[in-house]
């Protein structure tokens, strides 16, 4: 039976699809443009010498997805190296001799250990699952009372503090369906992909921490005014100390103390001078 000829319509829809292919090719790995270039002198080529669309098409299909599948070997071969080089760079190390750069993460993971995870169980987010966890454990054990009394002095949700401090706490802790905040969900969509976006990463993990510590920071700067000004009732001093001293430990255990807004806002302003 003779095989049917594309319609111009199929034609099209067709050598869109490769478009498409070549545009995601250049896009995601930096391939350059003269690779789409080429593919449309040969589709006019093809046009000018009446050759069958059919045949042309499925060359051009065949040709674009083997560029992708190469790349995508590439990436992973790439990745797989730059795994074993970290990993056999580390076994080989004695621990007697580690230098001064691992002994300071070693350090670092073993002073934040002791705070409970939220189940983030992935090496590349080990400093994330503990910080959220760490304000979990805030949310249900200190922030209470900081909310009691922010109710009672701020008495509309929306004026001084009050409102800023909660969206941010929530955003940051209270859980969906999936058993996360919604303040990670960016970040662990980047560590659910294969292979894995190690820069993107690093950008999305620096954001989740600033997010925790500009809130921390805030509540550290409100709370002593509540000492200061009398305000409190019965047993809240002693409850806002420890809130204090609480927040503190945290800053200071995931090495926090100086990513202040207020301060990274003024060395910004020192580097545009």
């Amino acid at each position: 039976m003779k095989k049917k000829k594309l319609s111009p319509i199929e034609v099209e829809a067709a050598v869109n699809g490769i478009r498409k292919k070549y545009n995601d090719l250049i896009v995601e790995y930096m391939k350059p443009k003269i690779i789409k270039d080429s593919f449309e002198d040969r589709y006019i080529s093809a046009l000018r010498a009446r050759v069958d669309m059919g045949n042309f098409i499925y060359t051009e299909i065949q040709v674009v997805s083997k560029l992708i599948k190469d790349e995508k070997e590439k990436q992973q071969k790439n990745q797989i190296k730059k795994y074993n080089r970290i990993h056999t760079a580390r076994n080989q190390k004695n621990n007697h001799y580690k230098n001064i750069a691992d002994r300071i993460f070693d350090e670092n993971r073993d002073k934040i250990r002791k705070y409970q995870g939220i189940g983030l169980d992935d090496t590349d987010a080990f400093e994330i699952n503990k910080l959220y966890g760490a304000m979990k454990f805030f949310e249900l054990n200190y922030w209470p009372v900081v909310e009691k009394i922010l109710r009672r002095n701020y008495p509309s949700r929306y004026s001084g503090p009050r409102m800023s401090m909660e969206s941010r706490l929530f955003e940051i802790t209270i859980t969906g369906p999936d058993g996360f905040p919604p303040g990670l969900i960016k970040l662990r969509t980047i560590l659910g992909r294969t292979p894995r976006g190690y820069s993107s990463l690093q950008r999305e993990t620096q954001r989740c921490m600033l997010d925790v510590s500009f809130l921390l920071h805030d509540i550290s700067d409100e709370l002593p005014s509540f000492l200061e000004d009398g305000v409190l009732i019965k047993d809240e001093q002693k409850a806002v100390e420890e809130t204090i001293e609480y927040v503190h430990t945290v800053l200071d255990d995931f090495r926090l103390m100086d990513l202040k807004s207020s301060r990274l806002k003024e060395n910004k302003k020192w580097a545009l001078k």
